[in-house]
């Protein structure tokens, strides 16, 4: 039996290092006699180039395939027609450099023909893919009975026509180009296995391999945006075909989706396959989530200003606080950007509860008003617990009145306060695992600890979730090794160190502190609750101060305001 595995598009650098980790463990494990890549957007995610070719060579692939990006590279023209054990589509016109067809030795002594065809259904003028294959056929049939197709098409009916037409004549066609792994991997009754698409290896973290953020400002604005290969969740998809050498007959295809991350041990199936490097944290930030977030908040807002609504936020502080003029200043500017009025309510330090009190009832009568949000800590004398009870709790985005924190405990639909809020769509857009798993929350203040349990616990997350506090004592760095996912939330520099963290386990840093300049700067520095320099060894994946975090507690607020305003206005279903 002749065992061919093939890797589905490989995306710029980040899908070369998955390669690189990856592939020699993945071989072994499969019993790999023939590799074949898809190469086409390997060199900064278009073209390929003769070092990067070069580079997937020396990975451990035997033959790359290519696709209609193949050439983005000028200057791999020459590289492409003279390197035998690079194969371009077959059906491109004659004097084409390359060649679209080649037969190559297995490790097993086993010859395969390996063909590449581009699809002509919303592409690039080719010849019929059809046709062209039944040409190539007629001279791989006296070589070999073994053969492989490479179909870079965007139609999935396209593809699997080639499937039908070619069954019972090939061993394989397996589809590229569309970076989107299918599920329809079956071998046909004449023993070709066929996959209308095996996806990509690259950053998932993306839209089909690039930079979200670009790509999404493509859609929105329709102006042009430099793509750049994507980091983040990295995986490998591919494809295991075993193949009776005596008939060319299929007799297994198996489909593999491949987390990975660099120094983990290595493990199987859909299972991480990682290299045994020292480990470093895969990073956590915030930019992308948040950018997500404040996308969907202009989106919304956008169908409210259709209606004829103006979603508002009321920003009320007490005294000049530096640090809070900084966050209701980042604030501001989000609503601004996402289309949000807002009213700005300051008063002196000095100010009683009761004036507070009365002008942010006021607000909440005021129909023009959606959100009101108290920046705390407030200057006393003015008690912060009383202003919050006085926000109505509809207009209470961000979430810390007692009917909203009753309510999300027992799981009705509540505001959530914005840091745990923007903790949970953080770990959702990097797609952690949280089902089943055992959370530790170090911290139990309403304002993130508490509300973060809680909503690690509901229904949906499923997590098991221990709180950990300064009254915990000793216990403290023992329930903290126990967690698959640590929340620091505790106000306390550096308190979390290596040894309080659970070789793999994934960090989020919630603390921030403010550290004199360094020497040579001016600018003060932020840490956070964690020793990151010490974790990121340990845990396999962490929030940065600054940078995690943080931008995703302003994008919830932008978001939570918006989602008030729907909910109050009658011209708006939601």
């Amino acid at each position: 039996m002749t065992h061919l595995l093939f890797i589905a598009d490989v995306i710029g650098s980040p899908g070369r290092d998955v390669l690189r980790g990856l592939l020699p463990e993945l071989k072994r494990r499969h019993d790999i006699h023939l590799t074949i890549c898809n190469c086409e957007n390997s060199a900064a995610g278009f073209g390929v180039t003769k070092d990067v070719a070069r580079d997937l060579f020396s990975a451990g692939c035997d033959v790359l395939t290519g696709g209609n990006h193949l050439w983005d590279k000028k200057d791999a023209i020459e590289y492409i027609g003279d390197e035998p054990r690079l194969v371009r589509p077959a059906n491109l016109p004659e004097g084409t450099p390359g060649q679209g067809w080649r037969v190559v030795k297995a490790s097993n002594g086993v010859a395969v023909g390996v063909v590449n065809l581009l699809g002509r259904v919303f592409m690039k003028e080719a010849e019929c893919p059809f046709r062209t294959s039944d040409a190539v056929l007629e001279s791989l049939s006296r070589q070999t009975k073994v053969v492989f197709v490479d179909f870079h098409a965007e139609t999935t009916a396209e593809k699997i026509a080639l499937g039908w037409h070619l069954d019972g004549r090939v061993s394989a066609v397996i589809g590229t180009h569309t970076h989107v792994q299918t599920a329809d991997d079956r071998i046909l009754p004449n023993g070709t296995a066929c996959l209308t698409d095996a996806g990509m290896t690259g950053g998932f973290d993306s839209v089909i391999g690039m930079d979200r953020s670009a790509a999404l400002r493509r859609f929105l604005t329709l102006m042009p945006e430099r793509l750049t290969p994507a980091g983040g969740d990295l995986r490998l998809n591919a494809v295991v075909v075993a193949v009776d050498e005596t008939t060319g007959r299929a007799t297994r295809i198996q489909r593999l989706q491949i987390p990975y991350t660099s120094g983990a041990e290595t493990g199987t199936g859909s299972a991480d396959v990682r290299t045994n490097e020292a480990r470093t944290a895969r990073l956590l930030t915030g930019a992308e989530p948040a950018e997500a977030a404040r996308i969907e908040a202009r989106i919304r807002t956008q169908v409210l200003l259709d209606a004829g609504v103006t979603p508002k936020l009321a920003l009320v502080s007490v005294g000049d606080d530096p640090a809070s003029q900084v966050y209701l200043k980042k604030k501001h500017e989000a609503c601004a950007e996402a289309g949000i009025a807002v009213e700005r309510v300051k008063f002196p330090a000095g100010t009683s509860t009761e004036d507070v009190v009365r002008r942010v009832q006021q607000l909440g009568e005021d129909p023009s008003v959606h959100g009101i949000l108290v920046q705390l800590p407030l200057a006393a004398p003015a008690n912060g617990d009383a202003v919050l009870e006085a926000i109505p709790p509809a207009k209470d985005v961000d979430g810390f009145h007692p009917e909203n924190a009753g309510r999300m405990a027992v799981g009705l639909p509540c505001f959530i306060p914005a840091t745990p809020f923007g903790v949970l769509r953080l770990l959702q857009h990097y797609e952690i695992p949280l089902k089943g798993r055992h959370a530790v929350v170090l911290g139990r203040s309403h304002i993130v600890g508490r509300p973060m349990a809680t909503l690690l616990s509901a229904k949906g997350q499923d997590m098991t979730v221990t709180i950990g506090h300064s009254g915990s004592g000793p216990e403290l760095q023992r329930l903290a090794r126990e967690a698959d996912l640590l929340v620091a939330a505790v106000g306390k520099r550096h308190m979390v160190t290596a040894d309080w963290v659970k070789p793999g386990a994934v960090v989020v840093d919630v603390g921030i502190h403010r550290e004199p300049p360094a020497p040579g700067s001016t600018k003060n520095r932020l840490t956070g609750d964690v020793d990151f320099e010490a974790v990121r060894h340990v845990a396999s994946a962490i929030t940065p101060v600054p940078g995690g975090v943080g931008p995703m507690t302003v994008a919830m607020v932008v978001l939570s305001t918006v989602i008030a305003a729907e909910r109050q206005s009658a011209a708006v279903r939601v």
